[in-house]
């Protein structure tokens, strides 16, 4: 008797000891890799805000910050006749990024995104031909090392340069990390794994932000956080290779041997029964780009989840790159924007294992559109007065960032679920570029507010809207097996069988009467 890999997987445990340590480091790898030299951005592209040291040319004595009436009014002034506050140190206090020079200091955090985009696509082809753990590990040091070396950027576009090279290797590596996370286990706790997955990310942030408090010089900050990631690299010693991966390449022997490891970890017998290998799976080639417009099933899922990740990605980032023009203290505004965020994930984790991917999905995606919307409705007032500023925040930082967040998480597993192993990657891959083009755009969301205040949550509404009607023409997913190659894909669509069923029928009925 031969048994698939979700098979085998039920037989030595679905969600064990194994992955469970196994998850555990993906966290980590998440929080030092992804989570701090993305979100470190947040404070070391802040600007502090500007106020008036001569008073005979700039009349004014309060601070301004973006999106003040009277924000632009020392582009009008001798430079010497106003400095930045000292709250803290940043890029734009460094280089001096403000009037003409503006808008570099968003363009240092779109650059992340702009290689992300690139790295996602170019590694996740490769990943699909040498294994998810090389580009893995590769990448996640290189993360590390540039990440730290920006600390030390001698002039502005050295340090966006560092900054891109940081995004090109999160995007090479953030898809392989999250199919070994998912791949690992069973059908019935693959939801979970991958929620789960989140919540380092989102507990450094938390971390990040007292740290920020703490260090106010960016290089500073910059060096303290980027340090500890390199010791991670250390997990390619002990992280094992995609099991379907090994099987789709024929190794048979070293995919028993990785699931015999699990068994022993998660105190189960290794059953005799071999691994299933079809001789489809064994003749088929791994897919590429084209694949994914194979058919119109597979058309329909692409360009769906190419929706999903675009508009989730959009409103995270967004809203996580808001929170230091949103109001009040950017401090507390990540703080609690983390706070919400972070239990989306293993709210999340607990609702696949009840409830179908797209009913999620759906509803997630239309209450975070509630949250842009009462954020719009609350922002007039909310300048003048603090009760209606604190139901801004809760609104824009809190509402909405939960809700997008267990959208966010879930479009991971529901991507995965939807594409074949043999495209998986290249599936995700495009699908996270995607997402990383949003991400692009929503790091220049604040500077909209110069053009009209409900332009970055107006935009983030009806994303979130587009998207909950997307996802619910997809197909569930919900305790189905792994599709393992593109033979379902590439049927016809059921109407058109019993279409031609019928016809067929009715043709062989014709020739009986004939005859008869």
């Amino acid at each position: 008797m031969k048994l698939t890999t979700d098979e085998f997987l039920e037989k030595i445990g679905s969600f064990g000891r194994y992955q469970i340590v196994l998850n555990i480091f993906f966290n980590l790898a998440y929080a030092f890799w992804w989570a701090v030299p993305v979100m470190v951005v947040v404070f070391i592209a802040a600007e502090p805000g500007w106020k008036c040291t001569n008073n005979s040319t700039c009349p004014f004595t309060e601070t301004f910050s973006l999106g003040h009436d009277n924000y632009k009014f020392r582009c009008d002034i001798p430079r010497e006749d106003w400095e930045f506050s000292k709250d803290f140190t940043s890029i734009i206090t460094e280089f001096d990024l403000v009037c003409d020079r503006g808008s570099l200091g968003f363009v240092s955090t779109s650059v992340i995104f702009a290689g992300f985009f690139v790295g996602s696509i170019v590694v996740s082809t490769f990943s699909d031909k040498f294994g998810r753990k090389r580009p893995l590990f590769i990448c996640g040091f290189f993360c590390c090392l540039f990440h730290f070396f920006s600390a030390f950027a001698p002039t502005f576009w050295v340090f966006a340069i560092f900054r891109a090279i940081v995004g090109f290797m999160i995007g090479a590596y953030s898809i392989p990390l999250f199919v070994l996370t998912t791949e690992f286990s069973g059908v019935r706790h693959r939801g979970a794994a991958g929620g789960l997955v989140w919540t380092g990310f989102f507990a450094i942030t938390m971390v990040l932000a007292g740290v920020a408090y703490a260090i106010r010089d960016w290089r500073q900050l910059t060096i303290v956080t980027g340090a500890p990631g390199i010791f991670f690299v250390a997990g390619y010693f002990f992280i094992p290779e995609s099991v379907r991966w090994l099987l789709k390449k024929g190794r048979v022997s070293e995919a028993r041997e990785i699931l015999s490891k699990v068994a022993s970890l998660n105190g189960k017998e290794m059953p005799d029964e071999s691994l299933y290998l079809s001789s489809e799976e064994q003749n088929e080639r791994l897919g590429d780009f084209r694949d994914l417009f194979i058919s119109p099933r597979m058309i329909h899922k692409t360009l769906g989840s190419w929706l999903m990740w675009f508009s989730a990605s959009f409103i995270s980032w967004g809203i996580a790159f808001s929170a230091p023009f949103v109001g009040g203290n950017i401090y507390i505004n990540v703080l609690i924007s983390t706070v919400a965020g972070l239990p989306a994930y293993p709210i999340s984790a607990a609702l696949t294992m009840r409830f179908g991917r797209r009913k999620i999905l759906g509803v997630a995606f239309l209450l975070a559109a509630v949250g842009a919307i009462g954020t719009l409705l609350l922002s007039d007032k909310a300048e003048h007065d603090k009760g209606y500023m604190a139901g801004k925040i809760f609104m824009s930082m809190v509402v909405a960032r939960f809700n997008i967040e267990i959208a966010f998480s879930l479009v991971y597993i529901y991507a995965a679920e939807l594409f074949p192993t043999t495209v998986r990657n290249v599936g995700m891959g495009t699908s996270t570029a995607s997402a990383r083009v949003s991400a692009f755009a929503s790091a220049y969301a604040p500077l909209l507010l110069s053009i009209h205040r409900f332009l970055p949550f107006g935009i983030m509404a009806g994303l979130a809207l587009a998207a909950a009607i997307g996802c619910m023409t997809l197909p569930e997913t919900y305790n189905q097996p792994t599709s393992e190659d593109m033979s379902q894909d590439k049927k016809k669509p059921k109407r058109e069988q019993d279409e031609n069923k019928n016809t067929k029928d009715g043709q062989g009925k014709e020739e009986e009467a004939t005859l008869m």
